[in-house]
């Protein structure tokens, strides 16, 4: 029986926060707010990639007593229990899931890093995930752009109307 591969993600929340300007300027005042914004943004990413999505978040100096798993958009969100770190959660999904699916593993901890590669899944880091993200949003605005080209040219135009739309094209263009 041939085994149904998945295409899993799992992110060290924290570490991209971290990494992100934006985010990481947002979590020097609210750090639930900074948590929401990147839950956002891996969201549109889900939906571009189509990958599963595994955020994972320490709960190392918090109260915890238990792993609290979550789901927004499709997506799992992990907070650590008490003195767990992210970088032990995502160790054991690589160790435990890594030769099943498809696993990328977005971090910059180099000692995670290693084991991804190790145990054959792909490691990412936050910024090369940033990349990739903003890569995709340039190709969908491309073939909306494509898209809407091609459907004006299907639709008969009187040439006076073409004129003020090619106008109206190059004035957006200038901004």
């Amino acid at each position: 029986m041939a085994l149904n591969r998945r295409n899993i993600t799992i992110i060290d929340g924290y570490n991209v926060i971290n990494a992100w300007p934006n985010l990481s300027d947002i979590s020097k005042t609210s750090l639930e707010t900074a948590r929401v914004k990147l839950i956002d943004e891996l969201a549109e990413y889900k939906s571009m990639s189509g990958e599963e999505i595994v955020i994972v978040f320490d709960a190392y100096n918090l109260d915890r007593p238990k792993e609290t798993i979550t789901e927004k958009y499709g997506m799992k969100i992990v907070y650590t229990k008490r003195y767990q770190t992210a970088d032990t959660y995502i160790e054991k999904q690589i160790l435990t899931i890594g030769h099943k699916h498809n696993l990328k593993v977005v971090t910059d901890d180099a000692q995670i890093q290693v084991l991804a590669s190790n145990k054959g899944a792909t490691r990412i880091t936050s910024r090369e995930l940033k990349a990739e993200i903003f890569n995709n949003r340039r190709k969908i605005n491309r073939s909306k752009k494509q898209d809407f080209n091609r459907n004006f040219d299907s639709f008969p135009l009187s040439k006076e109307m073409i004129e003020k739309i090619d106008q109206i094209k190059k004035d957006l263009d200038k901004n």
